[in-house]
């Protein structure tokens, strides 16, 4: 997501971040709300997305009828994790001007994460009318239809908490054990992070290759979330051990966005997600024990989906003990707090030494050392 950010930032700084909508003339949009939206993409480009969210808001004030503004205070509501608000705004953008192409990507996006596969596909079919030489909407318009006909034919069951979709072929006793287990999970993390969520989330539990099919993971992924839990379930109760690990360690996913949206390094995301799983701290610190060499928390602020497999169990692992560091300083409340401070908009470093109690750089320094 920080190349979308870095590329759409860069569009609008190319394009003029307030540049006039059809039917405006130039005199409607004012000095300060240029000013404004100057300020909104330059703190999206910084990362800081409650202050773009502050200026591109402020503007959309004084110009109301600025496709770009509104997409801008779109983009920085999506980043903060605000999907009903970059929903409205994204939709407000393409109702002022249908061809920015990137406010119906992510629009779309928003739609997909939430579930409702039918209408992104539709955002997207829109969009190609207008751009049918984007080779991004085409392929996926194909994925998500592909989809959408697969999850068709899905049966469901539900917990307190959690609603899981399964295919036919999945055994109906699968699917209740692995809901007995998320709620197990959403008790035991609960208990120990002392944040219960209301909000249901929703579990896809697929065949490998419809897992394969659909998530573009990695070859060596067990698991992902993407605003909804999806699952590779083939042989799941003959390795009912795996099957509970990789449940807890993608519902610790769902609590992290729930609290922090997107702006969270990857070290913090699956590090809290390896420590909270069953077993997962001992098994990253025998990882850690067997290698010479590991990677510096600076370079696990991104995802870890293009690393190799060997590469990636390291990042993992050392992810985890730093995690379990930082837990250890002030306490899972404290963890709390930084992440709903990410969700605000935060720099990381600042947020970390505030709620930490330590600065970033020092932090980093002893984890290395451990």
């Amino acid at each position: 997501m920080g190349n979308r950010v870095r590329l759409v930032v860069g569009l609008l700084l190319i394009a003029g971040a307030v540049a006039t909508p059809p039917g405006v003339s130039a005199q409607a949009i004012s000095v300060d709300a240029v000013k404004l939206a100057e300020a909104g993409s330059k703190a999206l480009d910084e990362r800081r997305f409650a202050d773009a969210l502050a200026s591109f808001t402020a503007a959309a004030k004084l110009a109301p009828r600025n496709a770009n503004i509104a997409f801008g205070v779109g983009l920085s509501a999506f980043m903060l994790g605000q999907n009903a608000e970059a929903e409205r705004q994204f939709q407000r953008a393409l109702q002022l001007d249908p061809s920015i192409t990137d406010a119906s990507l992510l629009l779309g996006e928003v739609q997909y994460r939430s579930g409702r596969i039918g209408d992104a596909v539709a955002t997207y079919e829109a969009a190609l009318k207008r751009a049918p030489a984007d080779a991004r909407l085409r392929e996926k318009i194909a994925e998500w239809s592909a989809e959408a006909k697969s999850e068709s034919r899905f049966a469901e069951t539900r917990g307190v908490h959690f609603r899981v979709l399964f295919d036919g072929p999945v055994d109906q006793a699968l699917a209740r054990r692995a809901v007995e287990m998320l709620e197990a999970a959403y008790l035991r993390i609960g208990d120990a992070l002392s944040f219960y969520p209301s909000e249901s989330v929703e579990v896809v539990l697929y065949t490998s290759q419809q897992f394969r099919d659909i998530t573009r993971g990695p070859a060596w992924a067990s698991g992902v979330y993407d605003g909804r839990i999806r699952v590779p379930v083939k042989g799941a109760l003959d390795q009912v051990g795996d099957l509970e690990r990789v449940l807890a360690h993608e519902y610790v996913h769902a609590i992290v966005a729930s609290l922090a949206g997107r702006g969270v390094p990857a070290w913090v995301n699956e590090g809290l997600a390896v420590v909270l799983e069953p077993g997962g701290l001992a098994a990253a610190e025998r990882v850690i024990a067997a290698v010479r060499s590991r990677p510096p928390l600076s370079q696990l602020h991104g995802g870890f989906s293009d690393l190799p497999d060997r590469q990636a169990q390291i990042a993992y692992a050392e992810s985890a003990v730093a995690a379990s560091a930082m837990l250890a300083v002030r306490g899972p409340s404290a963890v709390l707090m930084l992440l709903r401070d990410l969700g605000a908009g935060a720099a990381f470093a600042t947020a970390f030494h505030q709620r930490i109690g330590v600065r970033y750089d020092e932090f980093q320094d002893s984890v290395a050392r451990r």
